[in-house]
């Protein structure tokens, strides 16, 4: 039922998601979705936790969790690498985060928390790049962290709307370049 539901938000936003459809759309009767989640927002929370384990599970494809910049460089390679099947995915994701971007959704305050724990994330791997000397130890990593989530949303964000004129290889590239230039140590000649 979960991959119904992100099929139709991906499809009609979260705006045209119904429990009745997902139950359809997943081979079963109208109100199984309602039995079995209760509400909407309960759906729409259990969707957003599938789509973040599954991002999640790529960016560990090779079971590994990597450490200091490594982490970010393969946060880059996860979002600019992510096979054309993922972007009903992508879409979903970035529809219930906007969604719950107005203080009145119900699902305000468990994205607030998805993305907190995103940020949280890669300031804690930004931390541990600068206590590796692998980055400047002027590096103000909390901002650093929102430019660079930003960054990689941004980038999905465009590969949706203009897939065919995004080359994930030359996008990758610049960003790994960008992020060198800007968080490296400088090397006196």
């Amino acid at each position: 039922m979960l991959l119904a539901a992100i099929d139709l938000i991906a499809e009609k936003g979260v705006s045209g998601l119904t429990m009745a459809d997902v139950g359809i759309r997943a081979g079963y009767s109208r109100g199984l979705a309602h039995t079995h989640f209760g509400t909407r927002e309960k759906l729409l929370s259990e969707c957003l936790d599938l789509l973040a384990r599954d991002f999640n599970a790529q960016r560990k494809k090779d079971g590994v969790d990597t450490i200091g910049i490594n982490a970010i460089f393969s946060l880059v390679d996860a979002y600019t690498q992510r096979p054309e099947s993922a972007s009903k995915r992508i879409r979903a994701l970035l529809f219930i985060m906007l969604d719950s971007s107005i203080a009145e959704s119900p699902m305000y305050d468990f994205v607030h928390d998805y993305n907190q724990k995103n940020m949280a994330y890669v300031e804690f791997k930004l931390n541990e790049a600068r206590n590796l000397g692998q980055i400047r130890t002027d590096v103000d990593t909390h901002s650093a962290a929102l430019l660079i989530m930003s960054l990689l949303r941004g980038v999905s964000l465009h590969r949706l709307n203009s897939a065919q004129m995004v080359s994930h290889a030359a996008t990758k590239t610049q960003l790994l370049t960008m992020l060198n230039l800007w968080l490296r140590p400088q090397i006196s000649q």
